[in-house]
């Protein structure tokens, strides 16, 4: 019994002498944990507004970013729609200007262009046979021509033109002749030197020959037949304009036609003899007009021609020498152009004489065809 009485008070006192000290222990270990939290909990916060912050500046970033993207596409329609709208307005000035004239508009490199003309002339006169007889005249002429045109550069063109021609002649009510043969046929190159566009007028330089290919004035019955050429070689020297004013265009031109001196001629003429030689001068040429783009496949025009040419010698096999006088010719002409395709202009126009020198009117027919 003393034996166990002896253990338990072995074990109750060392108990009682730990238990305090477990409780001192116990109590400061506690109170820090909260101390140790705080601090801990603080950097987590920090680094999460930090993060945000760089998000929100990688957003703004990204956005303005976009912002250019955005900016640099639309730059681009713009400049695309620009370029169109080029394209098409040098095609729309072409059309109208291919309406006018094909001496105003070059071929591109390679291409190669068909086109038919047809041109109607008349002019009428009087014929004085006596004081009391005075008889009207009246002639008639009709070209068809077909054309040939090929770019051998963007600015360097040749061209040629045949015509055929039918002529007809009536005096009062009886007596009338007539004919139909080949025309002059002419050889051309027509050169720009200067990139069209800009402040300065697009300029194009003009060079034709003229062949003597039909039926020659000067080796004819003047009583019985008609010519349906000059009868004479030439050279054709010209420079012309265009400016687009919006939104119309202005043209103009200016040429020189020399014809060479024809020599052993055999014609000949009642009262003066037979003709030998005929020395033709110098035919100097010019014009200026307006045209208008009505719509995109219409357009309307309107010139003026001048041409002054020069006393002609004709010398004869009797010594005989005689000069015939200078004169003008002017008359003003009134054309439209209907866009078929881009590619193909139809134009018309009709022409009226100021001069007695000229035809009273014509009337013009032009269509190309592409090949």
């Amino acid at each position: 019994m003393k034996r166990i009485l002896i253990i338990m008070i072995l074990l109750v006192i060392p108990w009682l002498l730990i238990s305090p000290a477990l409780a001192q222990t116990q109590t400061p270990t506690a109170a820090p944990e909260p101390a140790v939290a705080a601090p801990a909990k603080a950097p987590a916060t920090a680094t999460g507004k930090q993060t945000a912050a760089e998000q929100n500046e990688i957003l703004q970033k990204l956005q303005e970013l976009q912002k250019q993207v955005d900016t640099l596409k639309e730059q681009g329609r713009t400049r695309e729609k620009l370029s169109i709208t080029a394209e098409e307005k040098a095609e729309k000035e072409k059309a109208v200007l291919t309406a006018v004239g094909r001496e105003y508009t070059l071929m591109e490199k390679g291409k190669i262009e068909l086109e038919y003309s047809f041109r109607y002339e008349y002019i009428s006169s009087s014929q004085i046979l006596d004081a009391s007889n005075i008889v009207p005249r009246s002639n008639h002429t009709v070209r068809n021509a077909i054309g040939l045109q090929y770019g051998l550069r963007n600015n360097l063109t040749v061209n040629t033109n045949i015509p055929y021609v039918w002529v007809y002649d009536k005096a009062g009510t009886q007596q009338s002749k007539d004919n139909n043969d080949l025309g002059d046929v002419t050889f051309g190159l027509d050169y720009q030197p200067f990139k069209s566009g800009g402040e300065w007028p697009t300029t194009t330089f003009t060079l034709s020959a003229i062949l003597p290919t039909g039926r020659s004035p000067y080796k004819i019955n003047r009583d019985a037949d008609l010519p349906t050429g000059g009868g004479l070689y030439g050279l054709s020297f010209g420079m012309n304009m265009s400016k687009s004013i919006d939104p119309a265009m202005a043209f103009g031109g200016i040429s020189c036609v020399y014809r060479l001196k024809r020599h052993d001629l055999s014609q000949y003429m009642d009262g003066v003899g037979q003709l030998d030689s005929v020395d033709p001068g110098l035919s100097l040429n010019g014009a200026v007009g307006l045209a208008y783009a009505i719509t995109y496949a219409l357009s309307m025009n309107v010139q003026v021609q001048y041409g002054y040419n020069m006393s002609t010698e004709y010398e004869f096999t009797n010594g005989v020498k005689y000069s015939s006088a200078a004169y003008s010719t002017s008359s003003v002409i009134f054309g439209t152009g209907w866009r078929i395709s881009p590619k193909t202009t139809l134009s018309l126009s009709v022409g009226i004489g100021l001069t007695s020198n000229d035809p009273d009117f014509f009337f013009m027919l032009r269509l190309p065809f592409s090949i």
